[in-house]
């Protein structure tokens, strides 16, 4: 059996091709949600719903009674909907083996199995991969900008790159609130179809001029008089830019530098999936890795670990944390 994945099984919920049973399981609420909201919104009208949509929860019901409800038919419509929210608190889940073994088709039930997964190599664990059997993760930070870029088209929307780099320095990783903002961005665009930088600035309050891709970039560059006043800027905003928070992207951003020396490719194409960034990135790579040969990123790298042990009050010196990251982008560009 071919496994589900988030866009297959929402691809056939649009389609009006339902799976008799969804297990919606793992560490991704987000792609959970979705799902479910999917189908409560796709199986029934709005006049249907009023027979024939039930939301139960894990940790009031039986699954004995779960299944039972499954076998009723529809009143007046093609489908049912049964919800079971909380799934992961229900006990005794071989108890849904005969009803996966001969479930009804005008029964569509739902579970939502957040934060665990089911035991794959137990019978019922078996059985459910028939069906529309969805396992989460978490997304890794390399993966949210992947991710919000496809959200993004799938709200008939473009991105300009650097307003999408702005996005992610704001985004963390909680997918519901990215989609939210996103959202409110397009509904703020008074009809136009690419979200620019200006639009990010707008909404997020980040400074377009004074953010940590600005900083990097100056840093590349080895641009003194552009970089020292983003520290500034920096300085004088210190809770919108922790200082091992700037540390870890400078680190970030020369360890990309540094693949650039070793990559044995000069394709821009190919350069962008080594160092995971969209193309037109790239030539900024290229660019500082001009600027900063092979021997020299060593240095960097030492200087970037000699600053955080000294942000952390080992290795001698001050811990002011303006006057650390002033120092420290002045002997990186040495």
């Amino acid at each position: 059996m071919t496994a589900k994945t988030f866009k297959s099984l929402l691809n056939d919920i649009r389609k009006r091709s339902f799976e008799p049973i969804y297990f919606l399981e793992g560490e991704e609420p987000y792609f959970i949600d979705r799902i479910a909201d999917e189908l409560e919104k796709t199986v029934l009208t709005e006049s249907e719903k009023s027979f024939n949509l039930q939301i139960l929860y894990g940790r009031d019901i039986k699954l004995i009674d779960v299944v039972s409800s499954a076998r009723r038919f529809p009143m007046m419509a093609e489908y049912q909907l049964i919800i079971v929210r909380e799934a992961q608190h229900i006990r005794k889940f071989d108890e849904l083996l005969p009803y996966l073994e001969n479930p009804v088709p005008s029964t569509v039930l739902v579970f939502l199995y957040k934060g665990k997964k089911i035991n794959k190599s137990a019978k019922v664990g078996r059985e459910l991969k028939k069906y529309g059997l969805l396992t989460t993760k978490v997304l890794y930070d390399r993966e949210i900008s992947s991710w919000m870029n496809s959200h993004i088209s799938t709200l008939g929307l473009t991105v300009e790159p650097q307003a999408l780099q702005l996005l992610v320095q704001n985004a963390g990783t909680n997918l519901h609130q990215i989609a939210g903002e996103l959202d409110k961005i397009k509904a703020n665009m008074e009809g136009r179809t690419e979200i620019t930088l200006d639009d990010v600035s707008r909404h997020t309050g980040l400074d377009k001029e004074y953010n940590i891709f600005e900083l990097t970039r100056s840093l590349g560059e080895k641009n003194r008089t552009k970089t020292l006043r983003i520290v500034k800027h920096f300085a004088a905003n210190p809770k919108d830019n922790p200082f091992v928070l700037v540390l870890s992207n400078i680190y970030n951003y020369f360890r990309k530098v540094h693949l650039v020396h070793f990559s044995k490719t000069v394709n821009q194409g190919e350069l962008a999936s080594v160092l995971g960034l969209n193309p037109y990135f790239v030539p900024e790579y290229l660019n500082a890795a001009r600027r900063y040969s092979a021997m020299e990123m060593t240095q960097v790298f030492k200087v970037i670990h000699e600053f955080d042990l000294r942000s952390k009050g080992m290795g001698g010196g001050h811990s002011d944390e303006n006057e650390l990251l002033t120092e420290l982008v002045v002997r990186i560009m040495k």
